[in-house]
């Protein structure tokens, strides 16, 4: 049977169990042992950020001077008309707020949207600032591209975005925070998944940078629209591209300030919904506005959680939003369960773990390797990733729980339910992971989602 462990304590006191002795130069001269442990050198390996080609960047600014000349996408991005389901070139809004930025902040983001390789944006600055600092630069740059509004008073983020969304002529709109910054490329991808999918909703890859704006680390490589890992965890965050439309019948909300896109996403229909797997977006990791300075952490995270009480709550979902042992993340317990308050649901799966707390399996790919093998119980990896709730391709029948209308499926590809079954299937390990799949395959085609807790835990 599943052995459900409690792990919080365990999760939440990793520090202080774990204490580092004063080795010797000898013993850290030591190299590190195979398996696991030396995998973990692997998974740390030094990040660095490495622009496109100049060539490459040239050829996409050929593509909008095509563009901009009157050729029809098909032509100028030279691609068969069957694969574009766009016909015509979007335009994009990108609004930065500001109140009363470091202009040299300001100035590097400013920079990097106008360097973009796709002309075909305009830049909202939607200014509260009491001084000239911003009206000034801007003077100074004057691009025909830059609409400026100067806002009196001191408007809450929200509004200040949703009438600079209002007052836009894109297609599209983003927000970009001062002193963040787009890559080259970023709205030339932008531009290309919008051509390809007609997606309402795009949002990419990110990293993080340090105040000189050119030193970068913390990449955060997301997956592609994952329903239960977004109620876990505001993944999507920058760079986050809106039909302009759907912004505005949604509209960002003042009581959800510090997660003002996530709770729009939460309400937003996610049937077009698109990633674009590249780093286009650079966090920056200096306090480079007043408001933004002043916004604390545990605010943020705060109003995340409120952001999912609301969605659950407008949905008449009985369920509790708890915060998670890993900053960030957050945990959904539904009353009296998932299957009875979600009908999307057909199978909860989790990890099956050695006796020495290792990760043995439990979570499968599309390509039948298994997530987070070796791992020790509360490593968390990347955006500690390894210990959200998220959605799965497929995983281990030894630590599954399935929907009461889908038993009798279960019991055609596994047989009748036992322990013992099981565990004569531990000398074939393959045939329980090829059932396993194939259970889960077929759980998917009839339109359900299975989802992955790491708290849900089988220990053999």
């Amino acid at each position: 049977m599943p052995i459900w462990n409690d792990l919080g304590k365990r999760l939440g006191n990793v520090r202080q169990k774990i204490k580092v002795p004063d080795l010797s130069p000898a013993i850290r001269k030591l190299p590190l042992p195979k398996g696991p442990a030396g995998n973990e050198k692997k998974r740390r390996k030094k990040y660095e950020y490495t622009e496109p080609e100049a060539s490459v960047l040239l050829n996409q600014r050929a593509v909008w001077d095509r563009l901009k000349g009157g050729e029809k996408p098909e032509e100028a991005l030279e691609a068969s008309s069957s694969v574009l389901k766009v016909r015509h070139v979007p335009g994009i809004s990108v609004i930065v707020a500001t109140y009363e930025p470091v202009i040299r902040y300001f100035e590097r983001t400013l920079i990097s949207v106008l360097s973009q390789t796709y002309g075909g944006f305009e830049l909202i600055i939607a200014d509260t600032s009491m001084s000239s600092g911003v009206r000034d630069l801007l003077d100074h740059y004057r691009d025909e591209r830059i609409r400026y509004y100067s806002v009196p008073g001191n408007s809450g983020e929200a509004s200040l975005i949703n009438d600079a969304a209002y007052m836009a002529s894109g297609d599209y709109v983003c927000t970009v925070d001062v002193g963040d910054q787009l890559t080259k490329d970023a709205l030339y991808e932008v531009f290309m998944s919008i051509m390809r999918t007609g997606a309402e909703i795009l949002y990419t890859d990110e990293d993080h940078c340090d105040a000189s704006g050119k030193r970068f680390d913390q990449p955060n490589y997301k997956p592609d629209f994952n329903k239960d890992y977004l109620l876990s965890n505001n993944y999507m965050r920058r760079l986050l591209v809106i039909r302009r439309e759907l912004f505005l019948a949604l509209r960002l909300r003042d009581s959800f300030d510090g997660a003002l896109t996530y709770d729009l996403v939460l309400r937003a229909p996610k049937s077009e919904v698109c990633h674009v797997p590249h780093i286009l977006y650079h966090v920056s990791s200096a306090s480079s506005d007043s408001k933004n300075a002043a916004r604390e952490p545990d605010a943020v995270i705060a109003a995340g959680k409120a952001a999912l009480e609301d969605y659950f709550k407008v949905r008449r979902i009985r369920a509790q939003v708890r915060y998670s042992s890993r900053k960030g993340l957050y945990r959904i317990t539904y009353d009296p369960d998932i299957f009875t308050c979600r009908n999307d649901v057909g199978v909860v799966g989790g990890r099956v773990l050695s006796r020495t707390h290792k990760v043995v399996s439990g979570m499968f790919d599309a390509s039948g390797k298994v997530m987070y093998e070796g791992w020790d119980e509360a490593e968390g990896g990347p955006m500690n990733r390894a210990l959200a709730v998220q959605n799965a391709f497929a995983v281990d029948a030894r630590c599954m729980r399935v929907r009461p209308e889908l038993r009798g499926l279960h019991a055609e590809i596994f047989g009748t339910i036992s322990d013992v079954q099981y565990s004569e299937w531990e000398k074939d390990p393959q045939e329980l992971k090829r059932r396993s799949i194939l259970f889960c395959r077929r759980i998917r085609e009839l339109g359900y989602l299975i989802v992955w807790d790491p708290m849900f835990i089988t220990v053999v």
